[in-house]
């Protein structure tokens, strides 16, 4: 990663390698308001152990996990944290009033005193598309429309002839956009735009799902995601900033390798069956091979320590940001996770905790 410019995180850098991010996909099995509350139960418990970074997707209609308004759940969230920046990973910027969006955002910049940076995308799922009456194949179009707008008003430009800006204004909020992709020209779209790059926990690998792909060699997921960092960092034009790369992982971690097994096979096989039907994870198949398919970091500390490692992209990560899905474990379970990640794996990886007042109880 180039290292000339201004780093947005210039302490930080002085401190750790990456910051250490949490990523929460609503997909317990639970009622909304009992899945809105661990949410932030999980994001709380990252507060207080010292995490940097916490994430959230948005899913309209309930397909992969209910959210579909993740600015509202993080200014529920930027109340119950103190130190924790909130980020979207993703919202599908083709779907909105881009307009609306920078408002929203700006205001819950300035009640979270800072703490928010925006993740856009196009989105993936075209029944979402279908419930807003977009074109499914227009989204890129869309999206490159509503990119263009919501920059502009971050940036304090007018939004209409009669001279009217954002308010409040926003401009820090630009140089916290991230810009997610499973693609070259995406990569090289969010350099251009100067974005920070967000890989997804998995990678479009040809020839390598479904029945077909059932004894294909499964590349690592670092070696699948190369030739993205590679388009983003060669086709990096701003002398001013920094690159930023964001690596979203899976991982689940316990006490034993054993607990770690027993505890995520069921979210695992549950997951594989959703997929089953698009082309994805036989359901049936010997658990090893599930968590090398779904690019899971599965374990005990050392297990899961040894793993992170042997990903090729670490060392360029501005961002680690880590997720259970789609091991699912218990809720309790993936608290226990997060403090195993805070007090063994990350600090093996040279990272260490930030510290915080306690945050609010719910």
């Amino acid at each position: 990663m180039s290292s000339t410019g201004t780093d947005p995180f210039p302490h930080q850098r002085q401190r750790n390698p990456f910051r250490l991010g949490v990523f929460t996909r609503l997909v317990d099995e639970v009622p909304p308001p009992r899945r809105y509350t661990r949410a932030l139960e999980l994001l709380m418990t990252a507060d207080r152990l010292g995490f940097d970074t916490g994430w959230v997707a948005q899913h309209h209609a309930g397909n992969e996990g209910g959210l579909p308004s993740p600015l509202v759940f993080l200014a529920a969230a930027a109340q119950y944290t103190r130190r924790l920046t909130l980020a979207t990973g993703i919202i599908t910027l083709a779907l909105e009033n881009p307009v609306r969006l920078a408002e929203d955002a700006a205001v819950l910049a300035a009640l979270s005193n800072g703490r928010l940076e925006l993740g856009f995308g196009t989105g993936g799922g075209e029944p979402a598309f279908a419930i807003f009456g977009v074109p499914f194949e227009d989204r890129q179009q869309e999206y490159d429309r509503a990119f263009a707008v919501v920059r502009d008003a971050l940036a304090g430009q007018e939004l209409s002839p009669a001279g009217s800006t954002l308010f409040p204004p926003a401009r820090p909020l630009l140089a916290t956009v991230w810009e997610a992709t499973f693609g070259v020209a995406g990569a090289v779209r969010a350099a251009e735009h100067g974005s920070g790059l967000l890989l997804a926990r998995t990678a479009i690998r040809p020839g390598q799902n479904g029945a077909s792909g059932a004894t294909a060699a499964h590349r690592p997921l670092g070696e699948a995601q190369s030739e993205l960092v590679e388009a983003y960092l060669g086709s990096w034009s701003h002398p001013d900033i920094t690159p930023r790369i964001g690596l979203s992982r899976s991982l689940y971690v316990a006490p034993t390798r054993v607990e770690a097994f027993r505890e995520a096979e069921a979210g695992l096989r549950r997951s594989a069956t959703q997929l089953a039907g698009r082309g994805g994870l036989d359901p049936h198949a010997p658990m090893a091979d599930l968590v090398t398919r779904s690019d899971l970091h599965l374990g005990c500390p050392d297990d899961v320590i040894a793993s992170l490692r042997a990903d090729r992209l670490l060392p360029l990560a501005t961002d680690l940001i880590l997720q259970v899905h789609p091991a699912d474990p218990g809720h309790q379970e993936t608290l226990r996770s997060l403090e195993l990640i805070r007090n063994e794996v990350a600090p093996s990886l040279g990272w260490s905790p930030a510290t915080a007042p306690r945050a609010a109880q719910l």
